[in-house]
């Protein structure tokens, strides 16, 4: 990657304040917001209104471009006060109060103008405007050395492999970035701090619009999303409680729309009316180039791509016997019972495992014994055969809701894992085909049987479904168009069930983890953390 030459002033004061928080800004590009910065951004655009201001002590100049080939800095002086002494002035929110980070800010300031102007800057000030309040900050050889240390502190981050461990103190309360960076959970998994007491929000609340009336048009009604057919309105829907839109078959749209979802980062989703997951279209989540590098550089790590494998496996597998042990429980079958025990062995054999082709054949043979059982922990009045897993096409009503419930779950693996700013078409697991979402199939296994499984038989066992729901066309067996809006919502539901970390022990909705094993992985690739953990229930 090529150096960078530069560094914002105003990142000064946040590598002070957290270098972390300056990695995630100045290395990954994250660009986030919460309410104290959207309110800095309105009071930047009242200020640039206002280029000059005549005061009694002199003229003030808003908004000032500069930069310092010396100090290699460039940015934005909210203010300078021009008169018989030049002083940098900065605006901030909130109320005043002495705050380091600020003043090695405004030093910086001040240093850029005295190459600029050829002459010593001794103070500035810092106004706030929650208190209507300035404070006087004088530039000492210890705030001027201090400013030195950090800008080649800084250089050392965005030119360095070396990433700032997180704080995990107060200064996360209330920080935007925190469900990216996850400072507790990050610590807590290098043995540095203790549990996580509540799960971070996510940056996304998972209302997904599901579109499966064929021949409907999508277009936007000035912040609305309004489906028609044939002129009659079906359905309007504030796009703010939207984060993806899922088309099923021959439904279009307006280019404007498109540019709105573009602008909102709305992701859309594509899937036939047999199922097939066709694409996405998806807004930019993540400028995160440096560690596409690092995922594409381990994907020629043998080592690696073997050990995540395993992970990868070890999840799918353990979530398989758990599924089969819960549903056991009230039936006390013993065919359930020696595919249970055969999976625990297949579990032991996992980590002896020397080779990829080893853990094909192990994860091969664990997924067979697992549909063996499969067709016994159903419970219903109706009669619904299920041999073994049949695919393209699926020949029968379960495996054909097995087979939609992993398109949409790809689906998902794919949307988090562009949120986490990986690639979902480079893995480790699965092989790297043109087309196929490796890394996407890779991060799924471990939720295939709590999620689209589990999905299959509430459908079935509470006879939510019934053998007329299906149709065979095309050798295959596929859910009627009437019947699909039944299978969303039970997914939908499955996604939203919140259910106790096995390891954090905090609560949150299984969407959410999709997210932070996403996000895990991520970490395991930038080396913040030694290890990936699959999530597997209990």
């Amino acid at each position: 990657m090529e150096e960078l030459k530069y560094i914002p002033i105003s990142a000064l004061a946040e590598l002070a304040y957290c270098p972390r928080n300056f990695y995630y800004r100045m290395v990954e590009g994250v660009e986030d917001e919460n309410i104290y910065i959207l309110k800095g951004k309105l009071q930047d655009i009242s200020r640039k209104e206002r280029k000059r201001v005549w005061r009694k002590s002199g003229i003030q100049t808003r908004y000032v471009k500069v930069s310092s080939e010396k100090l290699q800095l460039i940015g934005i002086i909210d203010a300078i006060k021009e008169g018989d002494e030049i002083c940098p002035i900065e605006y901030k929110t909130g109320k005043i109060k002495e705050s380091l980070s600020d003043n090695i800010q405004l030093c910086a300031e001040a240093m850029v103008l005295e190459e600029k102007y050829n002459r010593p800057i001794n103070k500035g000030y810092i106004y706030y405007s929650q208190s209507k309040e300035k404070r006087e900050v004088n530039f000492d050889d210890s705030l001027r050395n201090n400013a030195l240390s950090l800008i080649s502190y800084g250089f050392d981050i965005l030119n360095g492999n070396s990433i700032p461990e997180p704080f995990n103190d107060k200064r996360c309360n209330g920080c935007s970035l925190q469900s990216l960076c996850l400072p507790q959970e990050t610590s807590y998994l290098k043995g540095k701090a203790s549990k996580p007491k509540r799960a971070v929000p996510s940056l996304r609340l998972n209302r997904v619009l599901y579109v499966d009336e064929q021949g409907a048009y999508i277009r936007k009604s000035m912040e609305k999303i309004v489906v028609a057919k044939e002129g009659k309105k079906l359905l309007e829907i504030p796009i703010v409680n939207l984060d993806e839109i899922v088309l099923v078959g021959n439904v279009n749209y307006s280019s404007q729309l498109l540019k709105l979802l573009l602008k909102k980062n709305i992701r859309v989703s594509y899937i036939t009316t047999y199922g097939h997951y066709e694409g996405s279209f998806q807004p930019e989540l993540s400028k995160n180039s440096k560690l596409r590098i690092l995922q594409f550089r381990k994907f020629i790590d043998d080592k690696f791509k073997l050990d995540i494998s395993k992970r990868f496996v070890k999840g799918k597998i353990s979530n398989m016997r758990t599924l089969l042990l819960r549903y056991n429980q009230t039936l006390f079958d013993e065919d359930i019972n020696k595919v249970t025990v055969s999976l625990k062995k297949n579990l032991e054999e996992l980590e002896e495992v020397k080779t990829s082709n080893e853990i094909l054949g192990l994860e091969g043979i664990s997924t067979r014994n697992y549909f063996s059982a499969f067709n016994k922990i159903f419970k219903t009045t109706y009669e619904f055969n299920f041999e073994k897993r049949k695919r393209r096409p699926p020949t029968d009503p379960i495996n054909s809701l097995l087979s939609l419930g992993y398109t949409l779950l790809l689906k998902d693996m794919i949307g988090a894992l562009y949120i986490a700013g990986l690639d979902p078409y480079i893995g480790y697991f699965h092989v790297a085909k043109y087309g196929r979402p490796s890394l996407a199939l890779d991060l799924m296994e471990e939720f295939r049987p709590i999620i689209a499984d589990s999905v299959a038989l509430t459908l079935i066992n509470k006879e939510i479904l019934k053998p007329d729901d299906f149709k065979y066309k095309l050798d295959g067996c596929y859910l009627k168009e009437n019947a699909r809006s039944k299978f969303y919502n039970q997914y939908e539901q499955r996604k939203r069930e919140r259910i106790k970390h096995p390891i954090f022990r905090y609560i949150l909705p299984y969407f959410r983890i999709f997210e932070l094993q996403a996000r895990f992985l991520a970490k395991v690739l930038t080396g913040e953390i030694d290890e990936y953990i699959p999530f597997m229930v209990r």
